[in-house]
């Protein structure tokens, strides 16, 4: 009547209904133990029901067409203890079905003598009793199996999730949803910043998220979702399953907030610090865990929360994680494509930044004020003053922008000086005055052919050669520089960043990109570049050489910027570690690596 010592019989018959030396009757055996040990159950409960429901269907059958009798015997017993012993028994019985217990006093035979009374008040006592401690609990203990039976069937402990049934057929995944599910358990206790995963802010381990986020979205309609841990779960200690009553071990047990959180994830995401071990109820959990540490660096598999200074993307990293933890998985590789063209267009909408302020830099020209006679020195030095005004209104007109595309910079990031600070002064670019050619040219030509005249007439013109010449002369000049400024372009003094100047305006703006968009820090950043822009400096002299040579020179700067695109681009793909980030490629494919997780 109790199930729990027929357990070990149960077990055992399962064993035995599914013995064999066969690898694949043994793996079988093992999953659909449980479910055959419940559906033995069954028939066994079913069973003893129905003999005592044939027993009771007897009993009155027989009673129709024979005639029962009823009396007892004893050596060792007498009346008043045979009374109160069935007393006991049938009071159950008596209490169902109104039936008063008969007087067992008369009942008693003699030697030789045989029964006379009628046995039908004892044939409906014994009946109700069989009922009540048979029937019955066999039927609710029946009821109880086949419950757990239907259970076992909807969640047959079996790995579907595995390469070899996806490849059989996708429906031999009926679990599968197209959201890939991920718990993010935060640190607790300790001071951490905030954490951006996937253009997403999670938040603080303070004030962590409440509602799932969504990470990436793929076109087949796979999501990669990021849960909260629920209310009481966190930090929570697992006791250990206490046995309780043994009228209570028919109920069927409930599902534990551990049970329901883990049919409700895939994959833990802890962030954690050096050192920490993970708490009790994530092992109790029993699903896949991967591990954030709040530090720079980390050695696989752990992932470093920080860890970008090698140029890869963490997020790619942290995708690969997901594909070694859930192997075979169809929805990841949708996901994982889904985001690489996610960073390529970020990477193309992050260069298109650079090269426009880039552009805007190298086509800014700052007129000198020029009387028309001598250039003062004092003007050209305002002139290049003025020009370091603009590139640093230009600088954090890059910073604004930087910070709207991909976020405020985070507490630990010092912002960039201006370049124009640390960099060479602006060359200027000089028109040639052509009233201070006309003077030069009328006393260095004009006046020497005049006092040659003179000479040779003997002092008779008394200077007016001289004079002449000198005016001759300045008139010349004056024609020849206004001729040059008309070839050079230079129609105005003017001041512009020359090539010099420019080299390292760009890697300045380039380095900034870097730490704002991919998170690498400063010196890592610049030393990744620098190889990039070493091989990119033939295409760029040539480009700054081509500038215009005038100070009108609208739509200078967006065709610069339509020049200086692919180049940037190349130049940022190569510091980020090559035409892969984090292991993945812009077609999606797996290409060689820094070492994963």
């Amino acid at each position: 009547m109790l199930p729990n010592p027929l357990r070990h019989l149960r077990a055992g018959l399962s064993r035995w209904a599914l013995r064999g030396p066969d690898p694949f009757a043994l793996l079988w055996a093992r999953h659909a133990a449980p479910l055959t040990g419940v559906r033995l159950a069954l028939l066994l409960h079913t069973a003893a029901a129905g003999l005592a429901l044939g027993l009771v269907a007897g009993l009155y059958l027989r009673g129709l067409v024979l005639d029962y009798r009823a009396g007892w015997q004893s050596t060792f017993l007498d009346a008043a203890t045979v009374q109160q012993v069935m007393d006991w028994l049938l009071k159950p019985a008596a209490a169902l079905t109104g039936i008063a217990v008969p007087d067992v006093a008369p009942l008693r035979l003699g030697p030789g003598a045989d029964a006379t009374a009628s046995a039908a008040p004892w044939i409906h006592l014994l009946a109700s009793t069989l009922a009540l401690a048979v029937l019955l609990p066999r039927c609710l203990l029946a009821w109880r199996a086949s419950a757990r039976g239907r259970h076992l069937a909807r969640h047959f402990p079996l790995p579907l999730d595995t390469p070899y049934f996806e490849s059989l057929h996708p429906l031999m995944r009926p679990g599968l949803t197209p959201t890939v599910r991920l718990l993010w358990v935060p640190l607790v206790g300790a001071e951490a910043p905030a954490v951006r995963l996937f253009d997403t802010d999670i938040g603080t381990p303070q004030a962590p998220f409440s509602t799932p986020l969504t990470l990436i979205r793929s076109d087949e309609g796979d999501e990669l979702q990021l849960h909260p841990v629920p209310p009481g779960v966190q930090g929570a200690v697992v006791p250990a399953a206490a046995p309780g009553p043994w009228w209570l071990r028919w109920r069927l047990p409930g599902p534990g907030p551990l049970q329901r959180l883990r049919e409700q994830i895939d994959v833990a995401l802890l962030l954690t610090r050096p050192g920490q071990s993970p708490p009790d109820w994530l092992t109790e959990l029993d699903r896949p865990l991967i591990v954030l540490v709040n530090t720079p660096e980390a050695e696989p598999p752990r992932l470093s929360l920080h860890a970008r200074a090698d140029g890869w993307f963490a997020e790619g990293r942290l995708l690969q994680a997901l594909e070694t933890a859930l192997p075979g998985d169809p929805r990841l590789p949708r996901l994982r494509q889904a985001w690489v063209v996610q960073q390529a267009a970020r990477l193309d909408e992050g260069v298109q930044l650079v090269a426009d302020s880039l552009a805007r830099i190298a086509a800014t020209h700052q007129p000198v004020a020029d009387e028309g006679f001598l250039a003062r020195r004092a003007e050209a030095e305002a002139a290049r003053t003025a020009l370091a005004r603009a590139l640093d209104a230009e600088w954090l007109r890059f910073e604004e922008q930087l910070a709207a595309r991909f976020g405020p910079a985070a507490d630990t990031d010092p912002a960039g000086a201006p370049p124009s600070h640390a960099h060479p002064s602006a060359q200027v670019r000089g028109r040639l005055g052509e009233g201070r050619a006309a003077l030069m040219g009328g006393v260095v030509t004009g006046a020497l052919a005049g006092l040659k005249a003179d000479v040779l007439s003997g002092g008779l013109t008394m200077g007016a050669g001289a004079l002449a010449g000198g005016l001759l002369g300045a008139l010349g000049a004056a024609g020849m520089a206004k001729g040059l400024n008309v070839v050079r372009g230079t129609d105005r003094s003017f001041a512009s960043w020359n090539e010099e100047a420019l080299a390292p305006i760009t890697a300045a703006l380039l380095q900034r990109y870097l730490v704002r968009a991919h998170g690498l820090a400063p010196e890592p950043a610049l030393q990744a570049l620098t190889p990039a822009l070493t091989r990119q400096h033939g295409a760029l002299g040539a480009l700054w050489r081509s500038r215009e040579r005038r100070v009108a020179n609208e739509g200078e700067a967006e065709q610069l910027a339509r020049t200086l695109q692919p180049l940037l681009r190349e130049t940022v793909q190569a510091a980020l570690g090559g035409p892969a980030w984090g292991g993945l490629s812009l077609s999606g494919l797996p290409l060689g690596s820094p070492a994963g997780p």
